[in-house]
């Protein structure tokens, strides 16, 4: 009696316990590479990178700007006269104490200094290819999102192929099962026509798994609720491939890569000017202001006003910092030649993989068409009692093969696919 109403406790409590809600999520190509750079860690933290880049161009702005400062002091003094060797009859050494109140005004305002603006310059540069490298990690995530919904699409290819193996082989074991209870056919027939309907339904539940690990993958990337069930609105095909001259032009004129590595080409072409132009004269303006006494009743105002004109005449750090800059061009310069020749070359074998993908396409489907028209004779043989039992079972075997490499060139096919498309840098919107 206890242990029925533990177990009456135990399904009542069960039921008020909220389990994870199921949904089905809708998805087509663009929208999961859009929520997937949405949602991404990595590109949020290339965003962060972008701005303090953008605070720091701010900075060396505020650095051409006029500056100013006030401040109030009130201070007690006292002076030894004898330290600057004064000794007045009637006095002593030490003065004081004695206060001072005191309020100052200092400004100061650039009016020409050409190493700080081109530095300021160099920064603005800087800036730039911080946003394209922004736009590099959003088409690498959309090339990995992009590889995540075909596997996807693959996944259901399989379990929706394996699922019409299975319908098949139910009818063959079927039909294997009356010829031998009509004396037509032995038990060979008969365990034969079940081992292959166990091996579909054991491929069955092997896609099916795959499926659902796919399936979660793509969720984590798009941020979704990884219980959800995937609904794919994109079918498992690829267009034909672009042609090779016009979509190395695409590349060069739409990666991010080489838009940020020609940023930084510029930036640091600048900073060269910027470490030259600390040789240049700079000129400033400076103003302070007091108003100081002893009491706040016989306080009074004097100011000064300077224009300050600099000059360096000896400065050994200026040339080394000149050479370290001439350093840093030619390594942009050498990063931005050889990333051009990267992206051709990234271009062109993903185009050659492209075409490969398609020309298996085309020999898979014709092999399926071949493999389904060679087991519909080996069965008919069979049943017309010319062919033998390992017959049909070899053209069932080569039946399953073939749809499997059918939809494996699919799936290379839309994946190289992808692969143009992120090496043409055409995945994002910039």
């Amino acid at each position: 009696m206890n242990s029925k109403l533990i177990s009456c406790g135990v399904a009542a409590l069960l039921a008020f316990i909220p389990t994870a809600r199921s949904e089905t999520v809708e998805l087509g190509l663009n929208d999961a590479i859009a929520r997937a750079v949405r949602h991404s860690a990595t590109a949020e933290l290339a965003r962060s990178a972008e701005e303090r880049v953008r605070i720091a161009q701010s900075e060396a702005f505020n650095a051409l700007l006029p500056q100013a400062d006030a401040k109030v002091i009130r201070s007690s003094n006292s002076i030894n006269l004898a330290t600057f060797g004064f000794s007045l009859p009637g006095l002593p050494p030490v003065i004081g104490p004695f206060n001072v109140i005191d309020g100052q005004i200092v400004a100061a305002a650039q009016i020409f200094n050409l190493a700080a603006l081109r530095h300021y310059q160099a920064l603005r540069a800087g800036a730039d290819a911080g946003h394209f490298a922004v736009q590099q990690t959003e088409n690498e995530l959309a090339a990995a999102t992009g590889r995540l919904y075909v596997l996807v699409q693959r996944a259901d290819a399989q379990v929706a192929s394996r699922e019409a193996d299975v319908k098949l082989f139910q009818q063959l074991a079927k039909v294997s099962n009356d010829e031998f209870e009509a004396g037509t056919g032995t038990r060979l027939d008969v365990a034969q026509a079940n081992v292959q309907l166990a091996r579909a339904r054991s491929a069955l539940l092997s896609a099916q798994n795959d499926r659902q690990s796919a399936q979660i993958a793509l969720l984590r990337a798009i941020g979704e609720n990884q219980a959800s069930e995937l609904v794919l609105k994109d079918a498992l095909t690829a267009p034909a491939p672009p042609a090779t001259d016009g979509a190395i032009a695409s590349a060069r004129e739409r990666r991010p890569e080489l838009k940020q590595l020609a940023a930084q080409e510029k930036a640091a072409e600048l900073a060269l000017r910027a470490a030259r132009s600390r040789y240049l004269p700079a000129l400033a303006l400076d103003f302070q202001g007091d108003f100081s006494g002893n009491k706040t009743n016989d306080m009074h105002s004097s100011r000064t006003i300077a224009a300050v004109a600099s000059m360096p005449l000896f400065r050994a750090d200026i040339r080394a910092n000149v050479e370290r800059a001439k350093l840093e061009l030619e390594d942009a310069h050498v990063r931005r030649t050889s990333a051009e020749a990267d992206v051709e070359q990234q271009v062109r074998t993903s185009i050659l993989s492209m075409q490969n993908a398609q020309a298996r396409v085309d020999v898979a489907a014709e092999n399926v068409k071949v493999a389904e028209d060679a087991l519909q004779i080996a069965r008919d043989r069979r049943t017309a009692g010319y062919g033998s039992p390992v017959e049909v079972d070899r053209a069932e075997d080569t039946y399953r093969q073939a749809h499997e490499d059918l939809i494996a060139a699919r799936a290379d096919g839309a994946a190289a696919w992808i692969e143009v498309q992120r090496a043409m840098g055409a995945l994002v919107r910039q």
